[in-house]
């Protein structure tokens, strides 16, 4: 796991505060893991772009000495049925793969509000209608701790927000 992701988001933010880390190169460090670990399909969907641009707005308020939360600039990722605007929710459906809602759900809302910064959205069983993230149009989840994640012989991450569980357990973001 990466050195930032050992502390709790407390001692994070404390290091935001006193500049011995940025909320920019931790989520940078954060997309790059997220690329790396391609093969735990923890993501449906990943926003660089978005990510970027939040991390970069959190490091200026930082620098300023005026986060606006205990949040603010820690790397999160939402699970594939929460509503985000301009990104795709899909419920981890094929009948759903092309909605892009135009609004947040209250909790993504939320967490925007609070300087979050969203990597973005995880796999889940469709619907969150199953037991261990396999039940998806993106294919099942792989669980970080498994001995072999290319072959056949990997575990399930359990339940059905199995991407998050991994994302988090990964160490690629927070919660």
């Amino acid at each position: 796991m990466r050195r930032h992701l050992q502390l709790s988001i407390k001692q994070l933010t404390a290091g935001y505060i006193n500049g011995q880390l940025s909320p920019l190169s931790v989520a940078e460090q954060a997309l790059e893991d997220a690329g790396n670990l391609k093969t735990l399909n923890a993501f449906v969907c990943v926003t660089p772009e978005q990510a970027l641009q939040q991390a970069n707005e959190s490091a200026q308020r930082y620098a300023e000495r005026q986060p606006i939360g205990d949040l603010d600039g820690v790397t999160i990722a939402i699970k594939d049925n929460f509503c985000t605007t301009k990104v795709p929710t899909t419920c981890a459906s094929r009948m759903l793969k092309d909605f892009v809602p135009p609004y947040d759900s209250t909790m993504s809302s939320r967490l925007r509000q609070a300087g979050a910064v969203l990597l973005g959205k995880t796999n889940m069983d469709q619907f969150a209608m199953g037991a261990g993230t396999v039940d998806s149009i993106y294919g099942p989840t792989k669980n970080v701790w498994s001995e072999h994640l290319s072959q056949d012989n990997w575990r399930i991450a359990g339940g059905s927000s199995g991407g998050s569980a991994s994302a988090v357990a990964a160490g690629l973001c927070y919660a």
